[in-house]
């Protein structure tokens, strides 16, 4: 044991009664959680994985009081929110913009990236309530999913059957002396009974960004307190034998009236839809081949706008139709070769044909059609250092060919694990890309990645990584002022390097996480949009150079548990609201540091078994970590949620129970 052992021992050692553990999972049994998400199959932990992965069990989310995807996101190394227009949220990982086809976000390995423009919205949604844990890939994913994973992949697994073995019914409710910050209720339901499983998981909310006043460049604005962020998801799912099934919608009104850059008096909603269907099979006609066919097809309405009278009117419809092969071949054990075939057709259309407010047609028609296909392959080998390499070959319909290679070196020394990474991503532009600039290219990303993790003791585990990520030909996005037209342009080259760490400590009454990130800008040639106009060296825009985070629980008795959670960022440059206007445009000012702590105390068992209660305070120091623009689009801050006092209440019942 490393010097450290001991004195990390004794800081848990503290906390053990002989009560049972806080989590279902020892240290030891989470590093070596199987996790699907790096490989597409479920036969490598956590310290064997080609990527830096990290996982987030459903206790980890409880004990940081989060009540969302964003929030849970916000505790990883890397990620940090954003805004962008219309009132919605995205997210940037390591320092670079990633909203916009660089993220690819799954639900139970289903893709929802809207297929319009391939962005993913944050903030209430996906509720704390139903997640099972979330799967992360920090680094590229292109090789196994294509052109929406170019920076980082995020797999959030919901309630399972086999592991409810009955059902659990969740609330939540926020507010503060200013109003109410968001109320949502969730239930899931499920068992595993042989070899049928099946499960349903439901969340219904409404909330708010901010309760706080949004003021434009222009020095108009209002109250953003009545502005909707109000979610509903549904997921059934079905497993009988080999086959699965898996039935989804996900559905998100926002509030819009910070449009564009302008306050609008009138209030807009935005709205996302996600309706999905997807069957698979896992077959094994030999004992060393595994073969799993798929179909999918799913239904999106994204950034709908429907109100005429909107400079924002937007109503189309995507569809895509996939189908797929997912081989295995497994001849010794010490290699596997595995790899895919994919192909879909993405059909967009418009709802109504109206012209008007953002709403164009596909360069003169009613519909665009894309066909795509891909193939991939990876081999594994284990020995004296395990060694990944294989990639991805994608055809497009509108963009031709993209080539994403992955190589990945690793080494187990008794716990010890050392990884060297590369990998080569893109991101094919989306629909509504192509179709405001035809001429538009795909983006082309090289990352280079090392990370060393290392046990101390029975409680502790400690790693650190470092990367470089170089991405060439960046699609930005433009909006003109004066014409409110829309359009994208490649640019040059942008890169960041830097350095995390986590510490992960787990013993029988509590668990902590602490986690740190350093990124900074290197390359910035012909990417303006992003960096602070007149600055002494290249800095991005909104970006924090440092972020740290701590979050986790300890159990006081059987029942009674206190935890939670703290967020720090390091000073921002951004385009702010001020007293000085110049022709409508922000002026750059310094955002302070800033750090987010969230509080709670919970009881177990509560009057009868199964029934808890956490009581807790989010951003107990009312600091306001604004949603800014990491590029120059003529946005103005928007206030991030003030102090609030929340309830958090669940009743579990059934075997997982007893």
């Amino acid at each position: 044991m490393t010097s450290l052992g001991p004195v990390l021992a004794l800081v848990v050692s503290q906390l053990d009664g002989g009560v049972a553990d806080v989590e279902d999972l020892s240290l030891e049994a989470l590093l070596d959680t199987p996790v699907e998400v790096a490989t597409r199959d479920a036969r490598t932990s956590t310290l064997e994985a080609p990527n830096v992965v990290l996982v987030l069990t459903r206790d980890d989310i409880v004990a940081s009081g989060a009540r969302d995807l964003l929030e849970v996101l916000q505790l990883v190394p890397g990620f940090s929110f954003h805004q962008d227009v219309g009132g919605v949220v995205g997210a940037a990982f390591r320092n670079l913009w990633a909203h916009e086809g660089k993220l690819l976000v799954m639900l139970d390995g289903q893709e929802v990236n809207e297929l319009l423009y391939t962005t993913s919205q944050f903030g209430h949604r996906v509720l704390a309530h139903v997640i099972e844990r979330v799967e992360l890939i920090r680094g590229p994913g292109s090789a196994l999913y294509g052109g929406t994973a170019e920076l980082a992949v995020v797999n959030v697994i919901t309630r399972q059957g086999r592991t409810l073995k009955g059902g659990e019914v969740m609330g939540r409710l926020a507010g503060s002396t200013n109003g109410l910050h968001d109320v949502s209720f969730g239930a899931a339901a499920g068992s595993q009974r042989g070899d049928l499983e099946w499960s349903l998981t439901t969340t219904v909310g409404e909330g708010r960004r901010t309760l706080g006043t949004y003021t434009d460049f222009s020095g108009n604005g209002g109250s953003l307190a009545q502005e909707p962020l109000d979610p509903m998801f549904l997921s059934a799912f079905l497993s009988k034998g080999p086959v699965r099934a898996r039935v989804m919608l996900d559905d998100q009104r926002i509030g819009a009236r910070v449009g564009y850059g302008e306050f609008q008096q009138a209030r807009d909603e935005t709205r996302f839809r996600t309706l999905l269907a997807d069957v698979q099979a896992d077959l094994q006609p030999a004992s060393t081949l595994t073969l799993r066919p798929r179909l999918q097809a799913r239904v999106q309405t994204p950034w709908q706008t429907t109100n005429a009278a909107s400079p924002f009117f937007f109503d189309k419809s995507v569809v895509r139709a996939l189908t797929g092969l997912y081989a295995a071949w497994a001849p010794v054990a010490s290699f596997t070769l595995s790899g895919g075939l994919d192909g879909f057709v993405d059909h967009a259309w418009l709802n109504d044909p109206r012209l008007l407010g953002l709403q164009t047609d596909f360069r003169g028609r009613p519909t665009v059609s894309y066909l795509n296909v891909a193939t991939w392959l990876q081999a594994q080998w284990s020995g004296p250092v395990n060694i990944t390499a294989g990639g991805r070959l994608e055809w497009n319909q509108a963009v031709g060919v993209n080539v994403a290679p992955r190589v990945a070196i690793t080494r187990q020394l008794d716990r010890v694990s050392l990884k060297a990474l590369y990998g080569g991503a893109f991101r094919n532009p989306g629909i509504e890309n192509l179709n405001l600039t035809p001429t538009i290219r795909p983006e082309r990303t090289h990352v280079v990645e090392a990370e060393v993790g290392i046990p101390l003791g029975e409680v502790a585990y400690v790693s650190a990584n470092g990367f470089y990520t170089l991405l060439t030909s960046p699609i930005i996005y433009g909006l003109d002022g004066a014409t409110g037209e829309e359009s994208y342009r490649n640019g040059g080259a942008i890169s960041t390097a830097g350095a995390e760490a986590l510490l992960r400590l787990r013993g029988r009454r509590g668990s902590l996480t602490v986690t740190g990130a350093l990124a900074t800008p290197v390359v910035t040639n012909d990417v303006d949009t992003y960096l602070v106009p007149g600055a002494a060296r290249p800095t991005l825009l909104g970006m924090p150079l440092v972020k740290a985070t701590a979050f986790g629980r300890v159990r006081a008795t059987e029942h009674v548990s206190f935890g939670g959670s703290a967020v720090f960022f390091s000073g921002r440059q951004a385009l702010v609201t001020a007293s000085e206007v110049l022709d409508g445009r922000g002026v750059v000012s310094a955002l302070p540091a800033a750090l987010l702590l969230t509080v709670w105390a919970g009881v177990d068992d509560v009057v009868l078994p199964g029934l808890s209660a956490q009581l807790g305070v989010g951003n107990l120091l009312d600091a306001n970590v604004a949603f800014v623009q990491p590029y120059d689009g003529g946005q103005a801050p928007v206030p991030g949620r003030g102090r609030e006092l929340y309830l958090r209440l669940s009743y579990a019942f059934g075997e997982a129970t007893k």
